[in-house]
């Protein structure tokens, strides 16, 4: 008997050390959030009761979603995704382009950096900063407006590295070649999204994030060529659904599932486009744009909207500036800093990135550059961004679901500002000198 409960006794002790070290090697079960943007996908898009989107269905179902999120201005990529991770808007990140804007107020055409750092892109702290600094693991896979950012943990990068860690896990499993990573931008959008979506598991299952911030580009890039609601479009939506179940089911397999929110959101929505504006084709009919003047103008063509910059802008120049674009074909408004600002632009005394002049174009119509000296043009069925966020068709989607989400079904809109906050009363973070709120309707403990 006594050698009986000895040997019990000793399986006992084996049994509850070999659960110790496994404990040891689970996940924590602390809360975690996954941050989803499928870029372009509009609230309207959402509202189809036919869409092709189980997953989507599902998870609205299940927790939270909104009659639309009210993108900020300018509705383009960079600037709102940073403002979903910020709180505030552009007149105080200072992004309003997807990049930096160098050489603006030259004697040069001025263009668009995706490569300067997030340390002079973002003018403010982000959530992902403060997770970092208390201690969480941070990752983002494909995020924008986001390089070389310090409160980042593990990450892949719009453009990746081929020597990067993941980028290097990818190739051992046989996910994708270096030589693949050399030239990631030759095959299709849907094909890199594939690849975010694995790199987005890999980290998920190797590093258990408590904030994951992953971003899909299939939709923008097919409306763009297309247009707003037509079948590739659609297409493009199923598929995007598949990569949201991808990212669950690697959420499952980590062991993660049961102490994880995810928040669906998008950037903004898309319209069809049917004529171009060459707004320096405008500049240089009004005579603000040539080799012999002294103070040139420049035009930056963004869509539904255009960023005028003058070398030595003065007031009067600018009034000049304004009446070589307000009243003609395609412009739905020409508006100076003072007038921007109302909307939540930057101004040019704030930073070098503000625009000496914003140029909004009309419906059907879009900013780009031509080539003739023609400022207007048709053009094929096309898409674009960029219009008034108070457009109908520039308003953006909202989902959430899993842990710490409330099941409420639908909730009126909100502005995006608003996404920073709730993320950070999820994680038990606080974030200070923010515009945006925390989205008590979604949050099981408000």
């Amino acid at each position: 008997m006594f050698r009986q409960i000895c040997a019990a006794s000793l399986v006992f002790i084996l049994a509850n050390s070999c659960t110790g070290r496994s404990a040891a090697q689970t996940p924590n079960h602390r809360q975690k959030v996954v941050v989803i943007s499928l870029d372009a996908f509009g609230a309207e898009s959402l509202h189809d009761p036919h869409l092709p989107t189980p997953t989507l269905h599902k998870l609205m179902q299940k927790g939270t979603y909104a009659v639309a999120m009210h993108p900020i201005n300018p509705t383009v990529t960079w600037p709102n995704h940073t403002s979903m991770v910020t709180g505030v808007n552009a007149s105080k990140h200072h992004v309003i382009a997807n990049g930096l804007i160098v050489d603006q107020r030259s004697d040069k055409q001025p263009r668009i950096d995706p490569d300067a750092p997030k340390s002079r892109l973002v003018a403010v702290p982000t959530v992902y900063d403060a997770a970092h600094k208390a201690g969480l693991t941070t990752a983002e896979v494909d995020w924008v407006a986001i390089n070389d950012a310090d409160g980042i943990t593990w990450k892949f990068p719009e453009r990746p590295n081929p020597d990067g860690p993941i980028e290097k896990d990818l190739v051992t499993q046989g996910v994708v070649s270096r030589d693949d990573l050399m030239h990631f931008g030759k095959p299709s959008q849907a094909w890199r999204d594939r690849i975010y979506t694995d790199a987005a598991i890999d980290i998920i299952k190797k590093h258990h994030p408590d904030l994951l911030l992953f971003h899909l580009l299939a939709l923008d890039g097919i409306e763009h060529q297309t247009g707003f609601g037509n079948d590739a479009g659609r297409d493009a939506i199923a598929f995007l659904d598949d990569r949201v179940k991808d990212i669950i089911e690697g959420v499952k397999e980590a062991g993660d599932l049961d102490n994880t929110a995810f928040l669906i959101v998008s950037d903004h929505g898309q319209q069809s486009v049917f004529k171009h504006i060459d707004g320096n084709v405008m500049l240089r009919q009004a005579g603000l744009q040539g080799p012999s003047i002294s103070n040139p103008a420049y035009c930056i063509p963004e869509g539904g909207f255009a960023l005028i910059y003058q070398k030595r802008a003065t007031p009067q120049s600018t009034q000049r500036l304004k009446a070589a674009f307000s009243g003609k074909p395609g412009i739905r408004a020409a508006l100076t800093p003072e007038e921007a600002a109302k909307e939540g632009w930057p101004i040019p005394s704030t930073t070098d990135q503000g625009p000496d002049l914003l140029v909004y174009a009309a419906n059907g119509f879009a900013f780009a550059n031509g080539k003739s000296e023609e400022a207007v043009t048709n053009t094929k069925e096309v898409g674009a961004h960029g219009y008034p966020n108070t457009e109908p068709l520039m308003q953006a989607i909202f989902i959430a679901s899993g842990a710490g989400i409330a099941k409420r079904g639908e909730i009126p809109a909100f502005d995006n500002v608003d996404i920073a906050p709730t993320i950070a009363r999820l994680l038990n973070l606080k974030l200070e000198n923010i515009d945006g709120k925390e989205l008590k309707d979604v949050l099981l403990h408000p």
